[in-house]
C-alpha cells in the first residue's frame, strides 16, 4: 500500500509518500515546499489571500505527484497557522477541495503528540529516554518521554517565522540584538517549561532550524537528510553558528551552504529558541531527527489501515527528498 501524507505547516508543506511491503516500510519521496502561510499572521489573525494562494497552488502540485506514485492513502494535517486564524475554516474548505479530502487541524497538544510518535518510531531512539524540541513556524514544542512513553507535553507560539516577525524587522541582525532575542525567548519559556526536566533524556531537535543548523554545520552544498539524521551539535558549535549568523545581510545569509535561501530570514529567530532551550536545561549536547510530524502521521495512518501494523520506519531510505 502507498501512503501520501501532507504537513501544512507555518512556513512550508512538508510532503512524503511511503509504501509498505511485507512488514516493511520504505520511503519513495520526500518534498518540502515554502509557502509562509503564517506570513504577516501576527498583524491579522488572518491568513492573508497570498499565502493561502501560495499553499493551495503547492498543495495541487504535490496532490499530483501522489496520485502519479499511485497512493491509496491520504492524511493531511494543518498547525499553528491555520488554528491561530480568524479564517481558518475557509482555508480548509479550500485546501479539501484541492485535495479531495478533509485535513485535520490539529490542537498544540496534538501536534507535540504526533511529533513524538514519529521520532520515536525511528529504532535509533526506540525505547529510550528522550526530550524533544521541534520549531516549526509558528509554534514550538517541546516533548519529554521516558522510556518511549510521552510523560510531558506542551506547545507554545514561538515559531521561527512569528519571532521574526515580531523582533527582527531588518537585517543584518546585530550580536546584542540577538543575544537580546535568546533571553527573551528564555524568559518565555522558563515558567511554562518549570515542571520539565532533561536530565539524563537526549535532548533531540526537529524542524526546519534544527536540520539546518546540521546542514551549516557539514558545509552541505545539496540537502542530504541521510548525513543529517542522529548528528550531534554541541552548544559551543551552535553558539559559534549563531554568531556567524549575525551581522550578515540576508543576501550574505542566502549564499550559505547548507542553508536553503527562503529559510535565511527563519535561521537567528529558530536558532535563540534552540539556545533559549538549552540554556533553561542546562544542555550541552542537541541530537538531529529528520522526523517529526509528518512521521508521526504517516505512523498513525498505517496502524489505522494495517492493524496491528508494528513495523517501524526505516532508518533513512529517502528514494528521493528535497528542500
Amino acid at each position: 500500500m502507498r501512503y501520501a501524507v501532507f504537513d501544512l505547516g507555518s512556513n512550508s508543506i512538508k510532503f512524503v509518500v511511503a509504501e509498505t511491503a511485507a512488514g516493511r516500510v520504505r520511503i519513495l519521496r520526500e518534498k518540502s515546499i515554502s509557502t509562509r502561510l503564517a506570513e504577516h499572521l501576527i498583524d491579522t489573525c488572518e491568513l492573508r489571500p497570498e499565502a493561502i494562494a501560495r499553499t493551495l497552488a503547492a498543495l495541487k502540485q504535490l496532490r499530483t505527484e501522489a496520485a502519479v506514485l499511485g497512493v491509496e492513502h491520504f492524511r493531511a494535517v494543518a498547525t499553528s497557522a491555520v488554528r491561530d486564524s480568524r479564517n481558518r475554516r475557509k482555508f480548509l474548505e479550500a485546501a479539501r477541495e484541492v485535495l479531495g479530502f478533509r485535513v485535520r487541524l490539529l490542537s498544540g497538544a496534538e501536534e507535540a503528540e504526533t511529533i513524538f510518535s514519529g521520532v520515536t518510531d525511528d529504532p535509533h531512539w526506540k525505547g529510550r529516554d528522550i526530550f524533544i524540541l521541534d520549531i516549526g513556524g509558528g509554534s514550538a514544542e517541546w516533548v519529554q518521554g521516558r522510556h518511549g512513553r510521552l510523560e510531558k507535553k506542551i506547545s507554545l507560539p514561538l515559531g521561527a517565522v512569528r519571532l521574526r516577525e515580531r523582533f527582527l524587522h531588518a537585517y543584518p541582525v546585530a550580536p546584542d540584538t540577538a543575544a537580546l532575542l535568546v533571553e527573551t525567548v528564555r524568559g518565555q519559556i522558563a515558567h511554562p517549561l518549570a515542571h520539565y526536566s532533561l536530565g539524563t533524556r537526549r535532548l533531540i531537535g526537529t524542524g526546519g532550524t534544527i536540520t539546518c543548523l546540521a546542514a551549516i554545520d557539514k558545509g552541505m552544498a545539496k540537502f542530504d537528510p541521510h548525513k543529517i539524521d542522529h548528528a550531534s551539535l554541541s552548544l559551543a558549535k551552535i553558539r559559534g553558528l549563531m554568531d556567524r549568523f549575525t551581522g550578515l545581510t540576508l543576501e550574505q545569509l542566502r549564499e550559505m551552504p547548507g542553508l536553503p535561501p527562503k529559510r535565511a530570514d527563519l535561521i537567528i529567530p529558530g536558532t535563540a529558541v534552540v539556545l533559549a532551550t538549552m540554556a533553561v536545561f542546562g544542555a550541552k549536547r542537541l541530537n538531529v531527527s529528520v522526523r517529526g510530524l509528518r512521521y508521526g502521521v504517516l505512523v498513525a495512518a498505517i496502524r489505522e489501515t494495517e492493524p496491528p501494523a508494528g513495523a517501524p520506519m526505516p532508518h533513512r531510505h529517502a528514494a528521493h527528498a528535497t528542500r
